[in-house]
């Protein structure tokens, strides 16, 4: 069992490809570009109906309100820059 956990431990992980990741300063345009279609339009609108939408009942645990939360926030963040890009 332990040299299986050595072997285990030791064996490379799996990562994601390398991939040249955007400077601060093309991510606006980049977004714009992406959620600007129609398509990404449809996304938008997709992940505002299924995340603002959304309300937690009385029973919800602060790690679920803090989960909805970051999304909101993600979601928030998307369309800013969505709009930075355009503007």
């Amino acid at each position: 069992m332990i040299d299986f956990l050595r072997k285990f431990l030791s064996s490379p992980l799996l990562q994601e490809p390398k991939t040249v990741v955007p400077l601060r300063e093309d991510a606006p345009r980049i977004f714009a570009r992406v959620f600007g279609q129609d398509d990404g339009q449809r996304v938008l609108s997709y992940l505002r109906a299924t995340v603002n939408a959304r309300s937690a009942g009385p029973e919800s645990s602060e790690a679920m309100l803090r989960y909805m939360d970051g999304q909101r926030a993600l979601l928030q963040t998307i369309q800013g820059l969505v709009d930075q890009g355009r503007g």
